[in-house]
């Protein structure tokens, strides 16, 4: 067999023809339709225009139309701008270091026609006519001039044609339209100038005029009739401009989760898990919140040549603007003074035109919850002895545990103290203006669970177990982090045989178990010996609680949370009153007035809400009296 000669096997470097390198590049910058979208529209608002329309049919596979009024293209660079990195909007080295616009790759228009038959109608402002160009596969076919209006228009259509693999690899109409309608919702929050309709398969999603508000413009494109909270500060090297939403409205993806810097629509997993932070434990384990955050950051500190699409920034400094989102988050949240309220059911807002869902439900706790019927009475009275002696709610009796027998003692409420000044403590001015500020006044209980108060024309409805469990919480982690939690000596030990990955969470978290109250130690392969529990939970079966607290610790810390939290969360979990335990008069007040003077009195550390609000007009207008 002849050996190959040598011009055979020799492999020759040559350059690439320009349409398989617009090809190429079409691969990373036209990644679906929806990056059409974003980078034709991007294009029209560098262009400083004022409106914008888009229409899409056949989400996007057939036709994609932006139609602008911005500054238009002159007649003679038109061809200019097709070729690859062609643009107006950077000139040299150091302008990739401040870089104010969308675009300056100078990439998107001849990517665009390489894989799709485009066609495109422009007219500077200072000129009489204007020009018509139309490129099929990349080629261009035709140019002449044409009568149109100052602006630009561009159609894309049969996107993918020549490329199908490309086109195999897009996903159902379905989500392809979903992804469109995102990146247009991106783009009308980004800027608040230029006014946007956008059309998806013969139907307005939206029509927003120019000069729309910010908050308005969230609002309408995110939860039509929804109150959003806004968020505005300084701080470091980053200022912020937004809108969230509350609680009650997480979902369970971020797909209504909107980041921008310097009006740049970007995916920034840090930055959005900030945004989560600072929710703290309002929100359910798995949702997440809603809203768009605005950040302006010196250009010179932010990198945007990353990728083609322009989606992933650099920054700097981003620890601090992490903790600067965390930080406005908390704060708006806070100064809102969040009170979830009666919604009547024909009032729930229509579904999120992006992601076809409605506003998201509150998750269950963690699973294993005593059942009804076990009373935690002592566990409250306890509570409120550990409370500070201006802030005891009074109550009619004394409960005391004795530590040696395990025994619980009552004690008439005329052999306790001199009465507790709860009446004549004021509340900080916080408190008081978001919380019931004509003192309270238990009106019944429904189901044994839920506890009805009155408040001047306000009824709250409390879930005792929600709204004790964030009491304990608080209480506990506060003793856990000053490694001063009681705990309850049991009469005999106990020993416990563990699984092995229960045991292995045990022996990472002994010493922090050891802290908050346990006495526990290793017994031998693994089985563990239990001295002590804490004292909230000294009427529990010592073996079913370690087991469970271990769990949630398994649990918890696989789902990011700090390990403190997490074991005050669990305790607090095992320890509240539950379904079917029924408190007196006094302790259903008590318990309300010690979840008002919490950090976080609106939810249980799982996100369930503590109580709800119903106002005098809410029931007005259910009954037709308003």
């Amino acid at each position: 067999m002849p050996l190959p000669s040598d011009s055979q096997s020799r492999r020759w470097i040559r350059p690439l023809p320009e349409r398989l390198i617009n090809k190429i590049a079409a691969g990373e910058v036209v990644e679906r339709p929806a990056a059409v979208v974003k980078e034709l529209v991007e294009n029209a608002l560098d262009a400083g225009a004022d409106r914008v329309e888009i229409t899409i049919e056949k989400s996007g596979l057939r036709l994609i139309k932006i139609v602008d009024n911005g500054c238009g293209i002159e007649s003679d660079q038109i061809e200019v701008a097709f070729s690859r990195h062609a643009t107006s909007k950077i000139s040299e080295f150091h302008d990739l270091d401040r870089v104010t616009t969308y675009g300056f790759r100078g990439e998107a228009l001849p990517s665009i026609a390489s894989v799709a038959r485009l066609r495109m109608v422009t007219r500077a402002a200072d000129e009489d006519i204007g020009t018509e160009i139309l490129y099929e596969g990349g080629v261009l076919q035709s140019k002449e001039p044409t009568a149109a209006p100052a602006g630009t228009t561009v159609e894309v259509e049969n996107l993918f044609y020549n490329v199908p693999a490309r086109r195999k690899f897009l996903k159902a109409e379905t989500t392809e339209a979903r992804h469109i309608t995102r990146t247009a919702t991106a783009l009308a929050i980004a800027r608040g100038g230029p006014g946007f309709t956008y059309n998806l398969n013969g139907r307005q999603v939206f029509s927003l005029p120019p000069e729309t508000p910010l908050v308005e413009r969230v609002a309408s494109l995110l939860r039509p009739g929804e109150k959003f909270v806004p968020v505005s500060g300084t701080i470091g090297p980053v200022t912020i401009e937004g809108c969230i939403g509350r609680p009650e409205l997480a979902v369970s993806n971020r797909f209504s989760q909107y980041l921008f810097i310097n009006g740049r629509y970007v995916q920034a997993p840090s930055l959005s898990h900030a945004f989560g932070a600072g929710y703290g434990e309002m929100l359910p384990r798995g949702n997440f919140p809603i809203g768009a955050l605005l950040l302006t950051v010196d250009p010179s500190e932010v990198d945007v040549n990353v990728h083609p699409a322009k989606t992933e920034v650099r920054l700097s400094r981003e620890r601090e603007v992490y903790d600067a989102i965390y930080r406005l988050v908390k704060e708006s949240l806070r100064q809102d003074g969040i009170i979830p309220t009666f919604r009547p059911s024909g009032e729930h807002s229509t579904q999120h035109p992006a992601t076809g869902q409605r506003p998201g439900h509150y998750g269950p706790t963690i699973p294993g919850v005593q059942s009804a019927g076990q009373s935690n009475r002592t566990f409250l009275s306890d509570l409120y002895r550990a409370a500070p002696a201006e802030a005891r709610p009074e109550q009619p009796e004394v409960v005391k545990v004795d530590t040696t027998t395990g025994e619980i003692i009552e004690e008439p409420a005329s052999q306790s103290t001199s009465p507790s000044p709860a009446r004549e403590h004021q509340a900080p001015e916080h408190q008081r203006a978001d919380g019931p500020s004509n003192g309270l006044r238990l009106v019944g209980r429904f189901s044994d669970l839920y506890l009805l108060l009155q408040s001047g024309d306000d009824l709250y409805i409390v879930d005792q177990h929600t709204a004790h469990e964030r009491v304990l919480y608080e209480q506990t982690l506060r003793q856990v982090e000053e490694n001063a939690v009681v705990g309850q000596h049991l009469l005999m030990p106990v020993q416990v045989e563990l699984s092995p990955e229960q045991f292995a969470v045990f022996e990472e978290a002994g010493e922090l178990l050891n802290q908050s109250g346990f006495a526990i130690g290793a017994f031998g392969g693994t089985m563990v010996n239990i001295e002590a529990v804490p004292a909230v939970l000294s009427r529990k079966s010592p073996e079913k609680m370690i087991q469970k607290v271990i769990d949630d610790l398994s649990s918890l810390k696989k789902a990011g949370h700090d390990m403190r939290k997490a074991m005050a969360q669990s305790i607090a979990c095992r320890a509240a009153v539950m379904s079917g335990d029924r408190l007196s008069d006094r302790e259903a007040e008590g318990l309300l007035e010690q979840l008002l003077r919490c950090d976080n009195r609106y939810t249980c550390p799982h996100g369930r809400p503590t109580f709800i609000r119903i106002g005098r007009e809410d029931l007005d207008k259910q009954f037709g009296r308003g």
